[in-house]
């Protein structure tokens, strides 16, 4: 799941450059949210927008 955890962040900062933590969380890996077979990462960018990268967990 860790190694899930550290694509979705180099994926986001391919596409995006520089993001950041949502809301109250200090790091990026307390952005991930899991329902189902989905991992979902919550990140804000530059210009202030929440964005969601989300995939499925291998069984």
């Amino acid at each position: 799941m860790e190694q899930l955890k550290r694509s979705l962040i180099r994926q986001a900062r391919r596409k995006y450059k520089n993001i950041y933590p949502c809301g109250s969380k200090r790091n990026l890996s307390e952005c991930f949210t899991t329902y189902g077979d989905e991992l979902s990462f919550w990140f804000n960018t530059e210009d202030q927008s929440t964005r969601l990268i989300v995939c499925k967990v291998p069984a």
